[in-house]
Order: structure tokens, then C-alpha cells, then sequence
């Protein structure tokens, strides 16, 4: 394993960087990262799981025309992923925000985590919604999610101010970036 290190504020981290890459994903591959998901989210959530329901929408958005998906494999399975999409008004109930890239999905297994690779996915994504025209980026995260919103803040991510509860009652915070 190579390790890498890196500055991000005034704390060096080491992050591993061994036989992890990144590629855009595929139909193929939507199994594998709603699995990715549903174990990162219930590790999240202190075992428990998401609802059974959860995973019906989480496929629709991966199989909408306009979304791109992004996996972290090793040579042995799906490790990470992260899906953008194009931003919508009103919280994903208007119309289409021209510029504005909507991050969703960003999650690396458990067992994976701390070495790197979710970073390494939000580059991925961000430098896809570039190439894809976007000119700025938003995402929202866990407000007790404190790993995911070092990870955002170190790749330029900011918080909006604006704050709310999910489906399930969690609060979540918003970000936001200009690519």
C-alpha cells in the first residue's frame, strides 16, 4: 500500500492510497452502489437501518437521464460513490437551476473509511460536473455527521446557513461550491 500525505488546513492527514480507483459508473453498477449506500447509511445511523422504501428512490435517481455516477472500486467489489444531477429549484421541486449541480449519494463503506477515498470521490465528482458544464455545486449532509462535513469543507464545500429535517426527522445542512 502507497500512503499519501496531505495537507488540509494546518492538520496533516495520511490517507491510503493502494488499489482504489475511480470510474464513472454504469447501470451495471447501481446494485453494488445501492449496497455501497445502505450499509454506510446504517453504520451512520448506529445500526439502524434505512426503510426498505429508501432504496426504490435511491435507484430512481441513479436511473434519471441527466444523472452520473461515480464508483471507487478495489479488485474486489464497489467501495464508494457518489451521484450528481442537475440542481433543481425549490429543493428538487422546480425547475432546472442552469449551472447548478445537485451532489447526492456520497458514501464509502465502512470498513474503508478514513483512508482517503471519499475524498478522492468528491474530486471525481466535481471535476465530472465540470467537465459537464456546472459551474457551481451543493450537496446536504447530517448535521451529526461530522466526518462528512470535514470531508466537504476540505474539498471547498461552504455552508449555505440553510438547515432542515429530512423524510426521517434527521436535520441536514446544506453546502454549496463554485467549481
Amino acid at each position: 500500500m502507497v500512503r499519501r500525505r496531505s495537507e488540509i488546513g494546518r492538520k496533516v492527514v495520511t490517507a491510503a492510497v493502494d488499489d482504489v480507483v475511480l470510474r464513472p459508473g454504469g447501470p451495471e453498477d447501481i446494485d453494488a452502489a445501492i449496497e455501497v449506500w445502505s450499509v454506510s447509511n446504517t453504520a451512520r445511523r448506529g445500526g439502524r437501518p434505512i426503510p426498505p422504501e429508501h432504496d426504490a428512490r435511491v435507484r430512481g435517481a441513479m436511473l434519471k437521464p441527466d444523472a452520473f455516477l461515480v464508483v471507487a472500486g478495489d479488485r474486489s467489489a464497489i467501495v464508494g460513490m457518489a451521484l450528481g444531477m442537475q440542481g433543481l429549484a425549490d429543493d428538487g421541486a422546480g425547475p432546472p437551476v442552469p449551472g447548478l449541480c445537485h451532489i447526492s449519494l456520497v458514501f464509502v463503506l465502512p470498513a474503508r473509511w478514513g483512508q482517503g477515498i471519499g475524498g478522492r470521490i468528491v474530486d471525481a465528482i466535481v471535476a465530472e460536473a465540470r467537465s459537464r458544464s456546472y459551474d457551481r455545486a451543493q450537496l446536504w449532509t447530517h448535521a451529526g455527521n461530522l466526518r462528512a462535513q470535514r470531508l466537504y469543507e476540505s474539498h471547498g464545500f461552504r455552508r449555505s446557513g440553510r438547515e432542515e429535517d429530512d423524510d426521517l426527522g434527521e436535520r441536514i445542512v446544506h453546502y454549496e461550491r463554485f467549481l
